[in-house]
């Protein structure tokens, strides 16, 4: 919905002729209105008229919104002129210095501050993407009684006729507004409701206490540093210091992954060549795993119509995420998840019970959030990202309960193989968690760790359980990178919202073995989480524990995971066999072929944590041997900080054994052929 509010002194419409069959009643040929008048021309957009009560009291609230704009601004002026005044005074004391500020002078007399009435006006021309449903006539009228019952008094230009009218826009500072209403139905979160828990890796429940800065108070024996710094993250939703910049973007710039791009809309990222490099390899290192646990691959558009009840009732849960896009007459949405066409394709399936658990997974190239400005750092929220996904149909509560068990070992995994350490959240109600305690706290306890458990009062979103996999920033700011949903909703035909009225969902079914329709339950699953935001976890913690632990990525995932150096240049034709060698084994090694000292292509080697460093000089040459260094990557640092292990005029066979244990079962990728060596490597910036 689309509003233009203008403040005018007297309004006058008159009734012209019919401009449709079947115009709204109109009493009398003219509407006079006196006095300070606020008129709302409203245009009713297409996904409106999903639910003419809710669009029409959200519009009220909008107007609502505006009066007290315009009563208050005079005030508004007033603070202000103090605040002027209190810096001019400690000008003239000398308390400060700088130039006298002129005060702020209203446009108009401060009676002219205010609104007597509001006039709702049809107005079809703030949008091309209208309602043709007949009941959008309706919703100006809705609005007007909207305002009614908040004791202001409202009128309703019909719809269907053509009008003259008169209006004397006042000009004072906020005469004329304009805002666009999203139709919004997602329930409140009953977040103040919520009982927050430690699980200890023995297994006890131990309610959290807070000191006098809500920090929560660590528990005995249970959790290191890093956890209570993870508790005191999610609990007091303690935002990242904008002075400081996140950890990561120094370093994924440095080192040419991933970097903005001031010519496209902030959050969507440029990605170089060895950042294409590490996202193909986890998108086939996710694939492979994800076939392998027994799902199947599909693919679903990016942009969807509103026009369909399913989807507009799932988007209008989150209004303020949507990216529009049009086409012709037309006007289509940018996903944000893949569920909504997803779901309506299963809606349209002839679902068998023996497909059960049917898990459907999209690596989802596209998605797009309109995250706020101030949202958006770095690698961690965005606006345009990639979400490997997953969503299992369950033929019943408890097998997806079964289910559940495999994909959390199955996530563990994977986050594992990242080299990626997270923390554990269980968000439930307190019934779930009174009947399902035993087995959501033996997988806790399978971990040896803490976990944090949130409990609510009543079920107020799609599903009964939430488990997350966060992370920890260097900065102690923590981000969920994989989760799991129990969903109950979705697969329902309707359901009943707090309000008693009736949601469309998605009805899916199938028909059970006693012939009986039923509904699956759905298991949402994002396996490791955004793209972005893995890759954000891995630099993030890798410079968090950097003084205990040797930075790096696992040496599948590295771009760069052999470097070869030579001591001279005599060593030049061996390295460049070795080169080739290691290459066509489709290991990506480079040749530092600079003439440079040896230890700064060493320091070179270790400033960009390449996993393994070949060292080729006189001896190597002479025995057919190399000598290697390899990298400690994740683990502790040995004597003096040394961050590698040492060997010696080893035979070629050594490295690649060492190689394959590094690498088995994990995907390979090639290297392209001018990052190959360092005198024909590509550098993007300058």
């Amino acid at each position: 919905m689309k509003i233009l509010m203008i403040h005018s002194e007297n309004v006058e419409v008159v009734k012209n002729s019919k401009a449709t069959s079947n115009p709204q009643e109109f009493e009398g040929d003219i509407i006079d209105l006196k006095g300070l008048i606020l008129v709302a021309f409203v245009s009713v957009e297409d996904q409106d008229t999903y639910d003419t009560d809710l669009i029409a009291k959200q519009a009220a609230d909008v107007i609502e919104e505006a009066i007290y704009l315009i009563s208050g601004f005079p005030e508004k002026i007033n603070k202000k002129n103090e605040e002027i005044r209190e810096y001019n005074r400690k000008i003239e004391k000398g308390e400060i210095k700088g130039k006298p500020r002129d005060h702020v002078e209203l446009c108009k007399d401060r009676s002219k501050y205010q609104v007597d009435k509001v006039l709702v006006y049809p107005w079809a021309h703030l949008s091309k993407f209208l309602s043709k449903k007949p009941e959008a006539k309706d919703v100006c009228p809705k609005i007007a009684r909207n305002l009614e019952e908040k004791g202001i008094e409202a009128y309703f230009s019909p719809f269907g006729w053509y009008k003259s009218f008169k209006i004397n826009c006042i000009g004072h500072e906020v005469a004329e507004m304009y805002r666009d209403v999203k139709l919004y139905i997602q329930p409140e979160e009953h977040v103040i409701n919520s009982e927050f828990k430690v699980i200890t890796p023995q297994g006890k429940e131990v309610s959290l206490k807070f000191d006098e800065n809500n920090e929560v108070i660590p528990i005995k024996g249970v959790g290191d540093e890093d956890f209570y710094a993870f508790l005191n993250s999610e609990l007091k939703a303690r935002r990242e210091d904008k002075g400081v910049e996140p950890a990561h973007i120094k370093i994924m710039k440095e080192f040419e992954l991933v970097d903005f791009d001031e010519n496209t809309d902030a959050g969507n990222l440029r990605w170089y060549t060895k950042g294409v490099i590490m996202k193909n390899l986890i998108k086939n290192y996710i694939e492979d795993r994800i076939i392998d646990f027994g799902a199947v691959l599909i693919d679903t558009p990016l942009m969807y119509t509103v026009k369909n009840d399913k989807l507009t009732a799932q988007t209008a849960r989150f209004p303020a995420r949507t990216y529009w896009v049009e086409s012709g007459s037309d006007r289509y949405l940018l996903r944000f998840a893949s569920d909504f066409l997803l779901f309506d394709m299963v809606s349209h399936m002839n679902l068998k019970p023996r497909y059960f658990p049917l898990r459907l997974y999209e690596w989802e190239q596209y998605d797009f959030r309109r995250e706020q400005e101030g949202e958006l750092t770095g690698l961690r929220r965005l606006r345009g990202f990639i979400m490997p996904d997953m969503h299992t149909i369950c033929k019943d509560l408890e097998s997806s309960i079964e289910e559940f068990k495999l994909q959390y070992d199955l996530i563990k995994k994977l986050l594992e193989d990242l080299g990626i350490p997270t923390h554990i959240i269980f968000r439930t109600t307190k019934d779930f968690y009174k009947e399902n305690k035993k087995w959501i706290i033996e997988l806790i306890q399978k971990e040896n760790m803490p976990a944090l458990l949130e409990l609510w009062e009543d079920r107020y979103y799609y599903f009964i359980l939430k488990f997350e996999r966060p992370v920890l920033s260097a900065q102690n700011k923590s981000a969920t990178l994989s989760t799991n949903q129990i969903d109950v909703e979705s697969s329902l035909e309707y359901m009943i919202d707090n309000e008693g009225k009736r949601r469309q969902k998605y009805n899916i079914s199938f028909i059970d073995e006693d012939g009986r329709k039923q509904h699956p339950i759905i298991l949402h699953n994002s396996p490791t989480g955004g793209l972005e935001r893995i890759l954000w976890g891995l630099i993030e913690t890798a410079v968090r524990n950097k003084d205990k632990l040797v930075p790096g990525f696992k040496t599948w995932l590295s771009p760069i995971q052999i470097r070869i150096v030579t001591i001279g240049p005599e060593q030049k034709e061996y390295a460049e066999t070795i080169l080739e060698k290691l290459n066509k084994l489709k290991y990506r090694a480079d040749f530092d072929d600079r003439e440079e000292t040896i230890s700064k292509k060493i320091r070179q080697a270790e400033i960009e944590w390449i996993p393994y460093v070949v060292v080729i000089g006189k001896k190597e040459v002479e025995n057919n041997t190399i000598s290697i260094r390899k990298r400690l990557i994740g683990r502790p640092y040995g004597p003096k900080k040394r961050t590698f292990e040492q060997f010696n005029d080893v035979s070629l066979e050594k490295l690649l054994e060492m190689l394959e244990t590094d690498t088995k079962d994990f995907p390979k990728y090639k290297l392209p052929i001018p990052y190959r060596r360092m005198s024909t490597k590509i550098y993007y910036r300058k």
